[in-house]
């Protein structure tokens, strides 16, 4: 019967029972362990081996990984940082990250482009979490830290709950947490039975009053399901215009970073005009965007540069020297385009030698004013071109010479071959060659000019490669062929051979071989009457023949045979109508008798 069995009893909520059982027993529901993050099994401690550590997902050092230890490093472009990053938008130093108590923590340093963590920028100190991305311009560095960002929280230890008692010896006072049985009920002092309780109708009120509680009971749930779905629809309402803020928001800000990034690209490839416009869109767009102020700076400063080694590469493409050089002088001292300005310089260079070798083809065949135009460019991007400057000369007095009226010669008629040593001696061996062979038949004379000049002509085109011993040879054709009068092309293998000469001298002179210094430096001279280097060698030979000539002097009673050498260098070094060559010449010819 109903009223015959104990009320049932209410299961405890947790793991423990309610009453004195075991603390081991019991089948409801268990506090869940906490899982690690990242980097550990679930319910299992992380190594105790793994430590913190940046690991590069983005920029020039992508794939690398930096290993902390106890202390503090500071990241940046400098070479001298603990960790250096090689990227431009990263400045010298930007950021420190360091140990703080058991963890870590990440500090800007005053960086141009600023420092973000997990997309937020960063002012103040920040403290550092497991997986936690850190953005210094292009390059992103991920923090990992598994071993501190890890819980472990065991579950307590399983075991069977307690069970009441389903057998009927054991009373419900005798169980626990079961309340005791209510006495029986009585009517006119005696027991009623259980089936005599529950024959005994419920009367109108109380099933009216059982009625109005249900009733109201279920109102009342009506009322909390419809409440719970207004909330829930409030709740999606407002995420959904949170998420679509922070998409619009997100979108924004990619937005943003690829036009900053598409202007740090074109700054890498010089292009600071272009970049200018892009920072200029970024900052109207967002004015207080990081690093866009300090770009724009340099755009500034760089841009005239830019503008300036635009117009100089276009006037180098058209083979003006000078222009170019003009414009390459304008771009001054840069920060971001050294070597565009150092590569236009070598280009220059390059240029210059071309053109002369150019101006020396012209002049060769005749054609002085091209020669001299070339030379005259040359010479503005270039002013101590040395071969420039010859050649310039040489065209300048071919010139002259061209233009000046020639006189009219009264007297006997001029022999066949004169003309032809006159077209030779205005480096026209082509005329000169007509001529002479015009006359062959009938003057020897001719056809000996004719050989003479074909050799002259065989070793001019070969001038850069002659040595000193081919270059006597070519001066001494030219001074046959024009009986003495030096032609234009005599002057330019002069000028090689009085260099080739002086190097000789120079050499002699430092082994302290002063004869033969002087025979180069007189050779050198020959070649070239102005040669400032050959003409000083020979005033310091005189000067020390002088000395020489009173060392051996004062030595020559008390050992001739060292001042015999020594009179004789002196014989050497100077000329036969100089003092101490003559005394020198006198004592020599006495001590060796």
């Amino acid at each position: 019967m109903s009223n015959g069995s104990p009320p049932a009893r209410r299961r405890p909520t947790s793991g423990t029972p309610s009453g004195g059982g075991s603390p081991s027993g019991g089948t409801g529901s268990r506090p869940a362990a906490r899982r690690p993050s990242t980097g550990a099994a679930p319910g299992r401690p992380a190594p105790a081996s793994a430590s913190p550590r940046l690991m590069c997902v983005a920029g020039p050092k992508a794939g690398e990984e930096f290993t902390l230890e106890d202390g503090e490093y500071v990241i940046g472009r400098a070479t001298d940082n603990p960790i250096c990053i090689p990227d431009t938008s990263v400045s010298r130093k930007h950021v420190m990250v360091r140990k703080l108590g058991t963890g870590w923590a990440v500090s800007d340093l005053g960086s141009g482009n600023g420092t973000m963590v997990n997309g937020d920028v960063i002012s103040d100190e920040t403290p550092l979490a497991n997986g936690d991305v850190i953005t210094l311009g292009d390059t992103e560095l991920r923090f990992e830290d598994v071993a501190n960002s890890t819980m472990n929280i065991s579950a307590p230890p399983s075991g069977s709950r307690p069970r009441p008692s389903t057998s009927g010896s054991r009373g419900s006072g005798d169980r626990p947490g079961v309340p005791p049985r209510p006495p029986p009920r009585t009517e006119g002092g005696r027991v009623r039975s259980s089936r005599a309780t529950a024959a005994t109708p419920p009367s109108p009120e109380v099933l009216k009053k059982k009625m109005r509680i249900k009733l109201a009971a279920a109102g009342v749930v009506v009322v909390l399901f419809a409440g719970l779905g207004l909330v829930r629809m409030n709740v999606n309402r407002n995420q959904a215009v949170e998420l679509a803020k922070a998409m619009e928001t997100k979108a924004r800000r990619d937005a943003l970073s690829a036009l900053f990034q598409d202007a740090k690209n074109l700054v890498r490839e010089g292009k600071w005009i272009e970049a200018q416009a892009k920072l200029e869109e970024l900052q109207a767009q967002a004015p207080d965007y990081p690093g866009v102020t300090d770009y724009l700076g340099h755009a500034e400063r760089e841009i005239p540069i830019q503008r300036s080694l635009e117009e100089a590469r276009a006037a180098l493409g058209k083979n003006e020297l000078g222009k170019a050089s003009a414009a390459l002088a304008k771009t001054g001292k840069t920060q971001f385009l050294d070597e565009p300005v150092r590569q236009l310089k070598r280009d220059l260079a390059a240029a210059a030698s071309k053109r002369t070798v150019a101006a020396r083809a012209a002049l060769d065949s005749s054609q002085y004013d091209e020669a001299k135009a070339i030379t005259d460019d040359v010479l503005v991007a270039v002013p101590d071109y040395r071969d420039a400057k010859l050649i310039n000369e040489a065209a300048v007095q071919s010139i002259t010479q061209r233009d000046a009226p020639r006189p009219v010669i009264q007297g006997p008629a001029p022999k066949p071959w004169e003309p032809a040593v006159d077209r030779f001696r205005d480096g026209d061996t082509s005329g000169a060659v007509a001529i002479l062979n015009a006359c062959m038949a009938r003057t020897p004379q001719c056809k000996k000019l004719l050989a003479q000049i074909n050799e002259f002509s065989n070793l001019y085109k070969k001038l850069e490669d002659l040595d000193a011993k081919n270059l006597t040879k070519l001066l001494a054709l030219d001074k046959d062929i024009t009986d003495g009068r030096p032609s234009k092309m005599a002057r330019n293998a002069g000028t090689r051979a009085a260099t080739i000469f002086y190097k000789g001298a120079s050499a002699a002179k430092a082994a302290g071989q002063w004869g033969r210094a002087m025979e180069y430096a007189r050779r050198a001279l020959q070649a070239d009457s102005g040669h400032a280097g050959a003409t000083n060698i020979i005033s310091e030979m005189k000067t020390k023949a002088k000395d020489l000539y009173l060392s051996a002097y004062s030595i020559k009673d008390s050992a001739p045979e060292d001042a015999l050498p020594k009179f004789k260098d002196v014989v050497a070094m100077t000329p036969p109508d100089d003092e101490y060559h003559q005394k020198a010449q006198t004592w020599v010819e006495k001590l060796s008798r």
